[in-house]
Order: structure tokens, then sequence, then C-alpha cells
């Protein structure tokens, strides 16, 4: 690993505990952020190398933070949500997410997709 940074937006704790401690250990330099304006303004003060974002959050959804992304360059964003129809997904995607994966997840897969991403 060459220490690539990480922004994690969720506002589940229990779910950003668990990501910062396994993204951690595999050598990532983990942020957390708890809503999507968090998440919005720690993007642009960190200038990450990739985000993991939920979908419903308070104060912006992931849908919006993803889009204003998008907007800003090619940072690979990873959509990380409970959401899970077709429908769902295909708004994740439109919204500019490289992929899209849902909870429950394996730990494994989740970490292989980010490998693949960065």
């Amino acid at each position: 690993m060459a220490n690539e940074k990480i922004l994690v937006v969720d506002d589940d704790a229990n779910i950003c505990e668990l990501l910062r401690l396994y993204l951690t250990k595999e050598g990532y330099q983990v942020t957390v952020a708890n809503d999507g304006e968090e998440g919005l303004e720690k993007f642009n003060q960190l200038k990450p190398d990739m985000v993991l974002l939920d979908v419903m959050m308070p104060r912006m959804d992931g849908l919006e933070v993803c889009r204003r992304i998008r907007k800003a360059g090619n940072t690979p964003v990873l959509m990380l949500t409970a959401r899970d129809t077709l429908n769902d997904k295909v708004n994740g995607l439109e919204a500019g997410a490289d992929d899209y994966l849902v909870k429950p997840f394996a730990i494994q897969e989740l970490e292989a997709r980010v490998r693949a991403l960065i």
C-alpha cells in the first residue's frame, strides 16, 4: 500500500468504526464524516484517493454528495448503502458512483473493490 487516503461518509457510527479499523489495518489513511455536508467539506479539505459513501444521510444525501464530488474530478466513489433495488443502484451509478455495494457486505469484498478502484 502507498498509504492512500480514503474518506468514509456514513451516518452509522458502527459502520464507520468497522471500516476505519479494517482499512487502517490494511494500510489506508481513513477519515470519517457522519453526514453529507461534513463529507463534502472533508472531501474538499483532504482530496482523498477514494470515497466510500452512504446514500441515506442527514443534511445532504449521498447522491448529491456524489454529484458534487464528480463535478470536482474523477476521485473514485463506492456507494455503500442499504438501498438495494435496481432503481437505487442505477440512480447511484447515474449520480457518478464508480461502484455500488449493498449493506450488509463482506469486508473482503469491500476491500477487493477498494483495491480495484484505487
